[in-house]
């Protein structure tokens, strides 16, 4: 998906799980396509990663998608894991103060790529 602020949202699946990847701006513009494109785990994902290397810019809306599929996966019973953003990005997390434990970060993909 393309928006006014060129943001794209790209989604596969690879080992288990499935991986999201938002480019560009995770914002109130991008996150209802980022939400749409999480809702896309089927039963056999055990795993849902939103990969956050290619977002610029992060603002609440983004932040609130991400505590509640934290939230999600914690009820339902599935892993939810966040491949760490850029250091602006991962600042916000910090001030939020969500960097210490509500949300599983991760440095890569390594171990979804095989």
């Amino acid at each position: 998906m393309t928006g006014a602020y060129d943001s794209e949202v790209d989604a596969r699946r690879a080992g288990g799980a499935l991986v999201v990847a938002p480019r560009g701006d995770l914002d109130l513009e991008s996150a209802p396509a980022v939400q749409a494109t999480l809702d896309q785990r089927e039963p056999s994902d055990s795993r849902v990663v939103l990969d956050l290397r290619a977002v610029e810019f992060l603002d609440t809306s983004g932040l609130r998608l991400i505590v509640r599929c934290a939230e999600q996966a914690r009820r339902d019973g599935f892993s939810f894991e966040v491949v760490r953003g850029s250091r602006h990005v991962q600042r916000i997390f910090a001030i939020a103060g969500l960097d210490s434990g509500e949300i599983a970060f991760v440095d890569d993909l390594t171990d979804v790529d095989g």
